[in-house]
């Protein structure tokens, strides 16, 4: 076999793997337990604790699955989620079924707290403790407005900007300082050949795509985009945002296809033809990995281009449902697969971190000489480090209405750059809609 078609194969595997991607294939039951779950321990309870996840590596979560009903001889049904994740699982709360622990990104936390599906960890045994060994930043990510923890974090993240090493040393370029160096780079570079569409992201309607591109871009520009009473602030910064996304796509410095790209883009860049890239961090692991990339060893994490060089940082958790069957037995899921299990180990969040490049708020993982090692492999940790230090946390998601503002947004902001309107009418139309949603649920 080719090295090509090695390559091909593996990103072929990674594009099954990814979330939001999964049509069938690996445990395509569409929603239903995944099988080899049954199994327990002889003294595990026969009534399961549940457990919904969303599309990422989930040969992994039923190991790790495994690895907790043995240690604990506990019996859990996992239940892996297809589609638009959040969504599916808000239809099925709705409908009454019983969860009992479920991923959650940072826009859900609150809704589902005050929807009455989910609930805050706080006074439950040895949470001090456990935010105590966190970072503040991703403890403010979990945390409720009223300051309680609303769940224990299953990653955390923040958007890089990289760089193909290959074209820059063939334009003769350093990475740019500013978006506006950014855009005349690629206007030359295809012009020089070098790149037909230097620049690539994840610009598809779906939760982890566009909007955090976009909100990554606003906040390195300085863009608030809501002020600390949620108020929208669609102000210069925000708006030449929206313009140069739409200057890339007029101007063919992206893929015609950008918008329904598989793999939220991923794939595209670890071919080589692309030459920067707003991008998960952690996904750098797969463009220095030679077995799925042909820029192993040439993609290059910079600091993100901007007045501010800042960043999006999020983190995901893991949520107790509002009403445990037995909270003790919950509380021990939340904590194996959101922290330490009881033998002492990070079992989940060190596996995560030293297989697929996923960070943690969890300061003695991130600080494990074998999982700082690993990271020194596909990235440069100072630059990472200085852009985490810069990052900024998006607030307004603990709303009730930020979800449906942002799933609006997106296909508004889709509109505007194929030039199906005008850049002040896309402005009005997400200020109006802010606005009204803001009166759809007040408090």
């Amino acid at each position: 076999m080719t090295n090509s078609r090695r390559m091909q194969n593996e990103l072929a595997r990674y594009r099954a793997r990814r979330r939001g991607v999964l049509k069938g294939g690996i445990a395509a039951a569409a929603g239903l337990a995944m099988p080899g779950l049954a199994g327990r321990a002889l003294a595990a309870p026969s009534e399961p604790l549940t457990f919904v996840g969303w599309q990422y590596n989930p040969q992994i979560v039923e190991e790790n699955v495994q690895t907790f009903m043995k240690l604990y001889d506990e019996n859990v049904a996992y239940e892996l989620v297809p589609g638009e994740y959040h969504a599916v699982v808000e239809t099925k709360l709705i409908g009454g079924q019983h969860i009992d622990m479920m991923y959650s990104e940072e826009d859900r936390i609150l809704r589902w707290i005050r929807a009455g599906w989910t609930r805050s960890l706080d006074g439950l045994p040895g949470l001090d403790e456990i935010k105590s060994k966190m970072y503040d930043v991703n403890v403010h990510n979990m945390s409720l407005p009223n300051g309680e923890l609303g769940g224990l974090p299953y990653y955390t993240g923040f958007n890089s900007f990289v760089c193909n090493e290959n074209h820059l040393e063939a334009g003769g370029i350093e990475p740019p300082a500013t978006w506006e160096e950014m855009l005349d780079q690629c206007r030359k570079l295809k012009k020089d050949g070098v790149a037909e569409y230097p620049y690539i992201s994840a610009w598809g309607r779906a939760w982890a795509s566009l909007s955090w591109s976009l909100f990554s871009i606003w906040y390195s520009e300085g863009a608030k985009v809501f002020d600390e009473n949620f108020d929208p602030v669609f102000d210069e910064n925000f708006r030449n945002v929206l313009a140069m996304h739409r200057a890339l796509y007029e101007e063919e410095l992206v893929v015609p296809d950008i918008m329904t790209l598989q793999g939220e883009a991923v794939p595209n860049f670890a071919t080589g033809q692309h030459t920067y890239m707003v991008v998960h961090e952690y996904d750098q692991k797969v463009f220095n990995t030679p077995d799925m990339s042909q820029i192993a060893g040439r993609c290059r994490n910079v600091l993100m281009p901007g007045k501010t060089r800042s960043t999006f940082v999020w983190t995901a958790v893991y949520q107790m449902g509002a009403n445990p069957i037995d909270e003790t037995r919950v509380w021990n899921l939340v904590q194996f697969f959101g922290g330490k299990a009881k033998d002492g180990k990070y079992h989940v969040a060190k596996r995560w971190a030293l297989d697929f490049g996923l960070s943690t708020p969890h300061i003695e993982v991130m600080e494990d000489p074998e999982v700082v090692e690993s990271f020194k492999q596909w990235k440069d940790l100072a630059v990472a480090e200085e852009q985490l230090k810069t990052a900024t946390t998006r607030d307004v998601a603990k709303t009730m209405w930020f979800p449906e503002w942002d799933w609006y947004m997106m296909g508004e902001v889709q509109d505007f750059i194929r030039g199906e309107q005008e850049l002040d009418e896309v402005v009005g139309k997400l200020e109006a809609k802010a606005v009204e949603l803001k009166g759809l649920y007040p408090g």
